[in-house]
C-alpha cells in the first residue's frame, strides 16, 4: 500500500479533513462567542461536504437556525461519534457504518434513511487507448489511485469493482490510497497519480470551484457496478435539537432534493427515504 503527501494537494486535504483538535477548537468558539452560535452540527461524508453547505445556506436563509457543517471520511466520523464527538447528525457515504450506530444505540429511533445515491467512476485523463479496468491493470499500482477502503465507502466500492475484475490482491496492494474521494480527484488533476476512481459529485465539485479541470465526460462510469447508497442518522445527543430535526424534515422536501440531485447525485424514490 503506498499513501502520498504533497503540498500540491495541501488544499484538498485543508477541506477535506479538520483534525479532532481543530474540531475542539471550533466548539469553544462557539461556546465563546454568540455571534457565532451554533444550532447543530453536521457531520457529513467528505464527498458530500459542498452539498451539505449549500443545504445549511438554505436552510438558514429561511429559519433562525445556524449549522455547521463537518467533513472527513465516513469511517473517521463514526469513530469520532462513539468516541463521543458532539455531532448532531451523521451524513454517511455508506449504509453499513450508519446501522452500526443503530446497533450500538446511538441514534434517535426511526432515524435512518437514505439521503442520496453516490456513483462511482474511473477518471484516466491521458490513457494511451481506450479506458477500461484490464487496461489500468498495465500501470503500476502506484500509478493508481482510490480513497481508503478502511475508512471510506468509495474505496469500499473500488476495491470491489478491483476484485471482480479479476485484479491481482499484490497489484491491489500497492494501490495509492487517500483519506477521501474528493482527495483522489485532486491526485490525478496534480499529476500525483495516472488515473483514480472518484465519485460523479466530486466532478461535480471540481468543476464548480475550478480546482480540478474535469468534465463528467472524461469519466467512465461505472454503471454497472451496484449503485452507492448514503445514510443519514440523527443523534441520540440531539433528541431535543430543534436545528436537528428541521435538517432531517426538510431534506425530504422538493427544494432540498432538488440541491442534492444538482450535486451529482441520484435520489432515493419518495416515500423510501
Amino acid at each position: 500500500m503506498v499513501c502520498v503527501k504533497s503540498p500540491v494537494l495541501e488544499r484538498f486535504r485543508r477541506i477535506a479533513r479538520l483534525g479532532w483538535r481543530r474540531l475542539c477548537c471550533l466548539v469553544l468558539v462557539t461556546y465563546s462567542a454568540p455571534a457565532l452560535s451554533i444550532d447543530a452540527t453536521i457531520a457529513v461524508a467528505a464527498n458530500f461536504r459542498e452539498t451539505a453547505s449549500a443545504i445549511a445556506q438554505q436552510l438558514e436563509a429561511i429559519s433562525d437556525y445556524r449549522y455547521q457543517v463537518i467533513s472527513g471520511s465516513t469511517g473517521k466520523l463514526v469513530s469520532q461519534i462513539i468516541a463521543g464527538a458532539p455531532y448532531d447528525i451523521l451524513m454517511a457515504a455508506d449504509q453499513r457504518r450508519p446501522a452500526l450506530l443503530v446497533e450500538r444505540g446511538l441514534v434517535m429511533p426511526g432515524s435512518l434513511r437514505t439521503y442520496a445515491i453516490g456513483e462511482l467512476g474511473l477518471w484516466w485523463p491521458n490513457a494511451t487507448g481506450p479506458v477500461s479496468i484490464q487496461a489500468l491493470f498495465e500501470l503500476s499500482p502506484d500509478r493508481v489511485g482510490i480513497a481508503n477502503p478502511a475508512i471510506a465507502p468509495y474505496g469500499e466500492a473500488a476495491i470491489a469493482v478491483l476484485a471482480r475484475s479479476g485484479a491481482d490482491p499484490e497489484w491491489v496492494e500497492g494501490v495509492v490510497r487517500a483519506d477521501n474521494v474528493n482527495l483522489v480527484a485532486g491526485m490525478v488533476a496534480a499529476g500525483q497519480i495516472a488515473a483514480g476512481f472518484v465519485a460523479r459529485a466530486s466532478v461535480h465539485e471540481g468543476a464548480r470551484h475550478g480546482g480540478v479541470n474535469i468534465s463528467e465526460e472524461d469519466v467512465m462510469w461505472l454503471s454497472d457496478h451496484p449503485e452507492i447508497r448514503q445514510d443519514m442518522v440523527q443523534l441520540a445527543r440531539a433528541g431535543r435539537n430543534a436545528a436537528a430535526a428541521f435538517w432531517v424534515e426538510q431534506l425530504k422536501s422538493p427544494e432540498i432534493r432538488a440541491v442534492i440531485k444538482s450535486r451529482g447525485y441520484q435520489l432515493p424514490a419518495e416515500g423510501e427515504d
